[in-house]
């Protein structure tokens, strides 16, 4: 039996294979479960039943059905696709020749995407895909550790075949921060991306890449003006955790991953688990956690589903039993004993948000001191009831909490009437920040485990 154009033959139909197929070839092509249903005609139990592997025995008519959907849709991007073979391992599968051809002929300068498939961010990527042929200025928000500069990596490889000039990045975080020296950080950044769009002329098409630009966010806005405007070819990407006020700029939030709750069943397996689960098995295969997977989930909830926080945990397990990690009390010092180089350009997982802390003035500060202690989520009226009676203090706090979010140190949730959260990691920050300037000397450690141990209560309690 012949399942796809050349892509599998069989003299049987191997169902592990057509799972994995399935599953990576509908997400390289950007759709849900439900629009491959929508295109293909099979319904959505059927193709669910499939990819978790629980259909057996598909009909070949639903075959032929879904195969043909997935043939019709866009080509896969220039350059080696990767296939997860479900058993951790990744495989490059087969370019065409005119994908080659299109690799050759798009040049790529600075960091490339590490190659791995991304875990739950089918959306995020279906959207910039989509902005970045409308737009051509996009910007990725979000807090430290969510992901962005590897969404935006992977999302700038699958629009490489649309700039024939290449893609060029440029990370910004090594800039001297504006608000200090605003005259160096002008010149490092015009040196900088000079370099990398010198060479286009009126008619060139490149997406540059411009990583880390939270340090140097007005300067970086200016210059996207300027740049858009000298190349009409020229296509930018953003990672901040400001937003870029730049007019016409598309901004987009990265959100950590999806969670869950311990208790869910059928639901499919949460992106965050997910993620824990392949980092896991591809650095000790011999590590069983499927019989532990609601206190597999608990763990990502404590972290909050924070991409760069799952990552190190999964480092973590390598040395420390998954119930040491569950002790919230514990989780976060244990985790920034780990070199997180490899995974972020931080080097442990506290220093990913320190830094946004260190930039703050002092009311911003003491008002995140007063957030970490509210239960999440909490409203604006939650934050202006602990302030009542100084004269101005209502429209000061809105604009400081404001502010705050616009940092990424505050989440908003925007569903009917706005409600506001702190991630674990940004309490955990907050908790040491104020034990180091605060505790005096002997008393550090008591401190610290007592904020954090507040903290963490703050943050779960709702849950």
């Amino acid at each position: 039996m012949v399942i796809h154009a050349g892509f599998f033959s069989f003299g049987r139909m191997d169902v592990h294979q057509l799972r994995e197929f399935l599953v990576n070839q509908r997400r390289v092509s950007g759709w849900t479960q439900e629009e491959l249903a929508e295109r293909s005609g099979v319904s959505v139990r059927t193709i669910r039943n499939l990819e978790t592997g629980s259909n057996t025995n598909p009909r070949r008519s639903s075959v032929e059905l879904l195969l043909n959907a997935l043939g019709g849709a866009p080509a896969a991007p220039a350059g080696p696709t990767v296939w997860d073979t479900g058993d951790g391992s990744l495989v490059p599968a087969q370019r065409t020749r005119s994908e080659q051809d299109g690799a050759e002929l798009a040049p790529w300068h600075g960091p490339r995407p590490l190659g791995d498939p991304l875990v739950g961010r089918e959306t995020d990527m279906r959207h910039i895909l989509a902005s970045a042929q409308r737009s051509r200025l996009m910007v990725l928000t979000g807090p430290g550790g969510v992901g962005k500069t590897r969404l935006a990596l992977a999302a700038a490889y699958r629009l490489r075949p649309l700039f024939p000039d290449g893609v060029a990045v440029a990370e910004l975080r090594d800039c001297a921060p504006e608000h200090l020296e605003p005259v160096r950080s002008r010149t490092e950044l015009d040196a900088l991306t000079g370099n990398l769009t010198g060479d286009l002329g009126g008619t060139g098409r490149r997406l540059l890449v411009l990583d880390g630009a939270e340090r140097v966010v007005r300067q970086t806005a200016r210059l996207a003006r300027r740049l858009l405007d000298e190349h009409p070819g020229l296509h930018l990407l953003v990672t901040s955790r400001r937003a870029l006020a730049a007019g016409a700029a598309e901004s987009w939030e990265v959100e950590p991953l999806r969670v869950g709750r311990p208790e869910d069943h059928g639901a499919g397996m949460p992106s965050a688990v997910e993620l824990l689960l392949r980092r896991v098995r591809s650095s000790l295969p011999t590590l069983d956690l499927a019989p532990h997977l609601p206190q597999v989930t608990i763990l990502c909830r404590l972290l909050d589903g924070m991409p760069l926080a799952i990552e190190i945990a999964a480092q973590r397990l390598r040395s420390l039993p998954l119930s040491t990690l569950l002790r919230e009390e514990t989780l976060f010092p244990l985790l920034d004993q780990v070199d997180a180089g490899a995974l972020s350009t931080h080097r442990t997982l506290s220093e990913s948000v320190r830094w946004s802390y260190d930039l703050l003035p002092a009311p911003h500060r003491d008002l995140l001191h007063d957030l970490v202690t509210l239960p999440d989520p909490f409203a604006l009226d939650d934050v202006l009831a602990g302030h009542r009676g100084s004269v101005g203090s209502a429209p000061q706090l809105s604009h400081r909490l404001a502010e705050l979010v616009d940092a990424s140190l505050v989440q908003t949730l925007r569903q009917g009437q706005y409600r506001y959260r702190v991630h674990a990691l940004v309490r955990h920050v907050v908790a040491r920040a104020r034990s180091q300037s605060a505790a005096p000397a002997g008393q550090g450690v008591e401190e610290y485990r007592a904020l954090t141990v507040s903290a963490a209560g703050a943050a779960h309690s709702a849950a």
